[in-house]
């Protein structure tokens, strides 16, 4: 599979996996549990440790979807040399 085909497809990508996301339960639970933790570290926490836990989450979330684009364009890659 191209590169350009490749790239065509991201655009929608990450809209197109939220979608999914939302659809699982245990995703959701998950998402939960999240909120729950977040919100006893900002009961928790100064607001100096909170902002240092916020930019740590963001650099985590940043390279997870990292993650999650490639995977998703290594499958795309795996899918097109099957179809060969």
């Amino acid at each position: 599979m191209e590169k350009n085909i490749l790239e065509s497809f991201q655009p929608n990508i990450m809209e197109r996996l939220g979608k999914v996301y939302w659809r699982d339960k245990s995703y959701r639970a998950a998402f939960e549990r999240e909120k729950e933790a977040a919100e006893y570290l900002k009961e928790t926490l100064t607001k100096e440790q909170m902002a240092m836990v916020e930019q740590y989450h963001a650099a985590i979330s940043f390279t997870m979807g990292i993650c999650e684009l490639l995977a998703y364009k290594q499958g795309m890659k795996d899918m097109a040399s099957i179809l060969k």
